[in-house]
């Protein structure tokens, strides 16, 4: 029962449906249509009539803006100017001999750099370029190795029968006493030899002499690997020196100090 009241109610609903279609197009049909004139549309809403110039803008309410004036690029092809050369042909054209010949010029050469209002004009001339100045090589201090040094005194060295005095220094006497504070002497002369003998501890020392073979004795500058002989002496206050000795100024302070044979008993 229930399948057949839902395929009646079904075809009762299209029939409904087909009725109220055919009303529909049945009212449509019989009301009058309504035409009206150009006359009668409102002024906004006519067209503009078509302008010939597809560049001319359209008549309504706002107003175009003017037109740029368009200028024509002359690098692109096509836009030169009739009878005008091609861009380039100037620079590829060369000069005429007399055009270089009218040039003026002036000398600038680096021994004599003219001006223009004192100098006459002349052509211009190539020169060889300015060789640059030799390099000057610093000049090396000769230095002699000389092996196994004997203390003979401080600031004085021997190589068997040959002798060698330390520069900017004056030498101790090995024989020479000095006073202490409270009133005695001390050998200093034989302990500044000494302290001289311990710091070269008989090895081989560099000096500015010209050769390594003298005879007598000769004064030089010597090291002990970088540290002057003469430099460490006056320091410490083994040695004294000359006036005018760039060492002066070491061994005042050493005096000042009291220290080597400036000061008290070493030993």
């Amino acid at each position: 029962m229930r399948p057949l009241t839902t395929f009646v109610i079904g075809l009762a609903g299209l029939a409904l449906w087909a009725t109220l279609l055919s009303l529909a197009g049945r009212t449509i049909g019989e009301q009058p249509g309504e035409t009206f004139e150009i006359e009668d549309m409102p002024p906004e809403w006519a067209e503009a009539a078509p302008s010939d110039d597809p560049l001319a803008p359209a008549e309504s309410g706002m107003q175009a803006p003017p037109e740029a004036e368009i200028v024509p690029d002359a690098d692109l092809p096509g836009n030169q100017p009739t009878g005008m050369p091609p861009a380039g042909a100037a620079d590829q054209a060369s000069p005429s001999p007399s055009a270089t010949d009218s040039l003026e010029v002036r000398p600038v050469s680096p021994e004599f750099f003219a001006s223009p209002l004192n100098q006459a004009a002349g052509p211009l001339e190539r020169i060889d370029p300015l060789q640059p100045p030799a390099e000057k090589t610093p000049e090396r201090v000769r230095l002699v190795l000389l092996p196994r040094p004997e203390s003979v005194e401080a600031g004085l060295i021997a190589f068997g029968s040959r002798n060698l005095k330390l520069s900017d220094i004056t030498t101790t006497d090995r024989m020479r006493v000095c006073p202490t504070s409270k009133g005695g002497d001390w050998p200093c002369g034989m302990v500044a030899r000494t302290q001289q003998r311990l710091f070269l501890r008989n090895r081989t020392i560099a000096c500015d002499a010209d050769s390594a073979e003298w005879e007598g004795t000769i004064e030089a500058h010597c090291q002990v690997g970088e540290l002057d002989i003469a430099r460490w002496l006056a320091e410490n206050g083994w040695v004294e020196a000359p006036e005018g000795s760039p060492l002066g100024g070491l061994v005042e302070k050493a005096r000042s100090e009291r220290r080597g044979i400036f000061g008290d008993d070493q030993r």
